[in-house]
């Protein structure tokens, strides 16, 4: 699967891959700084006095058009063959040095930085990708396809974020909270590749194949054109940026206050709360803006093919590139080409979340989180989109500890069941457990955070018997008898 028309297609989607988001941990109050990412309005009415995230990370890739293989023999990626249509999804993002601060009148703001990758592919047509590079195959000679499609995009940026948090409404029984980042997006490249229309016959002898329509564009930004994958002699290592552009999140959050006794320690003792709503319901959002970007070198539209054709090697015409410049040198030997120029625009993944959380109590929460495209409704040529997707998790939290569950389904079909756990200032987690397991595995996830923060409850709390700890981590001592004033008995 490294070789050939569908690895150019897929050529820095296939190599970025090592590179949802904090699945499960995300859409809890003790996500912090980095809950703005999925809600701004988490912030307001924050349980922590700060939080400051030094280093985070979330690396994320599904798809079901290969998986790869860990046996010693035949390690490397193997095509799934079915008649499933084709998607893929990719993202990576880097951050730290982000903060956020609670101020008076249940107020909060933040600072959030970080890298981001986002590939998407959607609505892929199964034959082609499964049968290049093994036309020869018995059950493959022989066949006539048709309407075969395929769009792919890929982008990579740097953020700053400011976020800004209120609770605009709060009666003592429900409240209101709006929340609100604007965004400086810095584009450091981006790419496509859409196929409008395919047909051919494979040859019912040698595999050879004779292709009867053929409409294919493919591109990137300009920032790319000097290295190696694209147009140029350099290995590929990080470009530089197009320049900042605005990009916006914003959302609003409805709480029911919580009724409950507070929890009991072992000593006795009680704690105030640090979530101290029954529900919450939530909507958001997030990464609204659009990417223009000038049109690279070997940008390339290939309307139509040249005359008769015939049957062609069209494994041996497009084996060993590794390069959109030679993917356009080889097109022209077989269809009309031409050079795209001007400008393209591409969407961030733009997505509206919608959020219900539940508080069962004794530090016990359920958490049903939807993520809906938006990019559809956006006038860009590409989009980068996430799958419309569904995820729940049943968590436990309490103070600095925390333990997730998160079970997650696309709209394709896909299930994954990760697992995710706070321990004071690390968090780490996967959305999909079973991928470190399997010993063919088609998806992958890890995320990790690091934060030194400081929760409100509790933190000056007296405690009755001695030296106590709340769930912020913090001590006071009860002032001995001798101290106390005559008339005062506690």
């Amino acid at each position: 699967m490294r070789q050939g028309f569908l690895v150019i297609l897929l050529l820095v989607l296939a190599e970025s891959l090592f590179g949802q988001r904090f699945a499960g941990y995300l859409y809890s109050d003790y996500s912090g700084v980095l809950g703005a990412k999925s809600q701004p309005a988490s912030l307001a009415d924050s349980p922590y006095k700060y939080d400051i995230n030094l280093l985070n990370g979330n690396f994320y890739v599904t798809n079901n058009i290969a998986f790869r293989n860990k046996a010693s023999e035949n390690a490397g990626l193997v095509r799934f063959i079915n008649d499933k249509e084709k998607f893929l999804q990719a993202n990576l993002s880097i951050g730290g040095l982000s903060a956020m601060l609670s101020l008076p009148r249940k107020q909060g703001i933040a600072l959030n930085m970080s890298a981001r990758f986002h590939a998407s592919g959607n609505d892929i047509s199964p034959d082609f990708i499964q049968q290049f590079n093994r036309f020869s195959r018995p059950e493959f000679i022989g066949r006539t396809i048709v309407d075969q499609q395929l769009e792919v995009a890929f982008g990579a940026w740097y953020e700053i974020g400011l976020t800004y948090a209120a609770v605009i409404k709060d009666n003592g029984f429900n409240r209101w909270k709006f929340g609100i980042t604007p965004k400086l997006v810095n584009g450091l490249g981006a790419g496509f590749a859409r196929l409008n229309d395919l047909d051919y016959e494979i040859d019912n002898q040698l595999g050879e194949v004779r292709m009867t329509d053929l409409h294919l564009e493919f591109g990137y930004s300009s920032n790319l054109d000097e290295f190696e994958q694209f147009d140029g002699t350099e290995p590929f290592s990080s470009p530089k940026g197009i320049g900042f552009k605005p990009a916006l999140d914003f959302g609003v959050t409805f709480e029911r206050v919580a009724f409950r006794g507070d929890p009991s320690e072992s000593s006795g003792t009680r704690l105030d709360p640090d979530i101290t709503y029954e529900f919450k319901v939530s909507a958001s959002i997030t990464d609204l803006g659009i990417f223009k970007y000038d049109l690279g070198r070997a940008s390339t539209n290939a309307p139509s093919l040249l005359p008769n054709p015939g049957f062609l090697d069209l494994e041996g015409k497009f084996d060993g590139l590794s390069s959109f410049r030679e993917l356009a040198d080889s097109l022209a030997t077989i269809s009309n080409t031409e050079s795209l120029g001007g400008q393209f625009t591409v969407t961030l993944p733009t997505a509206l979340n919608l959020n219900y959380d539940y508080n069962l109590g004794n530090y016990y929460y359920f958490n049903a989180n939807v993520i809906v495209d938006l990019t559809r409704y956006i006038p860009a040529d590409y989009r980068l989109n996430h799958l419309t997707n569904l995820t729940l998790t049943p968590r436990w939290e309490k103070g600095q500890r925390g333990f997730y569950l998160p079970v997650h389904v696309n709209q394709i079909g896909d299930f994954q069941v990760g697992m995710a756990a706070r321990l004071g200032p690390l968090t780490f987690g996967t959305q999909n457990i079973g991928s470190l397991f399997s010993q063919t595995p088609s998806s992958g996830s890890f995320f990790f955070s690091i934060n030194i923060s400081k929760l409100k409850a509790n933190s000056k709390k007296p405690y009755c018997f001695g030296v106590n700890q709340g769930s912020a981590n913090t001590t006071q001592l009860r002032k001995p008898l001798y101290k106390r004033k005559k008339w005062i008995f506690f």
